[in-house]
């Protein structure tokens, strides 16, 4: 197994299942049904899936399913034309959730939004108020009302997604899986915004460049504004650059013929998920690569017998996916 054999891989280790998602869509349809109902009296005109799950960038164990509940400004402001308090929204959707006989004990706030906890994941839901057109969902601290727009941050992520190949969404997968391993606390969000930026400005060919790519430019990206102090954003930076560090190191193995060594490097960076490599023949694929010896198909994979020859180098080459 290659390099970006294994990181396939390990794409593939931390992506959620068909049968995952299926379990969401139906426990979806079921909390949807739910918060539209005439008898709620929460007046929720649409509700719509959005977060990461809806991006196609949530990972294995799954994280929080964002739901957005929108409602209308008329149907909650006081006599005077103000917005509600958003407590007293995220009361009103947390009695009425937890009065429902499937999340009966199930539900519970989670500022600033109403969690409902499930057997396998948990959801998320967000009132969103609609004014003019525009959203607004509770702030963190529950002081009043914010802007959000995330369904446009959907079709930047959709967009730069598709000008570099459908490949910016398994590169943010991997990126999450690391950060939860390591218990670095930038938001994941943050990590697909990062990741649109960066690759606005940066083309790649595989998983191994992009990856690394993302970890070279990360730090001129990030938005001390999206961490909860200056400090948590300092720690957050160093360890980004640190993984940068050796990332650099392993590509230069590569560049030296040396893909064991490389492999080796990112098989502690993300640990458990990152597929056990034979470094023998790990070592015997890079010689065969450099002698113009090493073939693909896509049922063998790599070989040194079956598939189409690949061209010859002295070190790392090209896309093997």
């Amino acid at each position: 197994m290659t390099l970006l054999q294994a990181i396939e891989k390990l794409v593939e280790n931390i992506s959620v299942t068909d049968r995952q998602e299926e379990n969401i869509e139906n426990s979806f349809g079921n909390l949807e049904c739910n918060l539209l109902k005439e008898d709620s009296n929460l007046s929720v005109k649409r509700v719509f899936l959005n977060g990461s799950y809806e991006r196609d960038t949530i990972i294995r164990p799954l994280d929080d399913v964002d739901l957005f509940a929108v409602i209308e400004v008329a149907d909650y402001q006081d006599e005077w034309g103000n917005r509600p308090n958003p407590q007293s929204v995220l009361t009103k959707f947390r009695n009425y959730l937890d009065g429902v006989h499937d999340y009966k004990g199930k539900v519970k706030q989670d500022r600033p939004c109403v969690t409902v906890f499930l057997s396998d994941k948990n959801f998320d839901v967000l009132p969103c108020l609609n004014e003019a057109g525009a959203h607004y969902i509770p702030n963190e601290d529950l002081s009043g009302w914010i802007f959000t727009a995330p369904e446009t941050h959907t079709n930047q992520l959709n967009d730069i997604h598709a000008r570099r190949k459908y490949k910016v969404k398994s590169i943010v997968k991997a990126i999450k899986y690391w950060k939860r391993d390591n218990n670095v606390n930038i938001p994941s969000f943050h990590v697909e915004e990062v990741a649109i930026n960066v690759f606005n400005n940066y083309d790649f060919t595989n998983f191994e460049e992009g990856i690394r790519i993302w970890f070279e430019n990360a730090e001129g990206q990030l938005d001390n504004n999206r961490f909860r102090s200056y400090d948590e954003y300092d720690k957050v930076k160093n360890k980004i650059n640190k993984v940068r560090d050796k990332l650099i190191e392993a590509k230069e193995f590569l560049n030296d013929n040396k893909e064991a060594e490389a492999i080796k490097i990112w098989k502690k960076i993300f640990n458990k998920e990152f597929p056990s490599i034979d470094t023998e023949e790990a070592k015997g694929f890079s010689k065969s690569l450099s002698e113009g010896s090493l073939k693909y198909s896509a049922t063998a994979g790599l070989s040194t017998t079956v598939g189409s020859s690949i061209s010859s180098s002295k070190g790392f080459y090209g896309e093997i996916l």
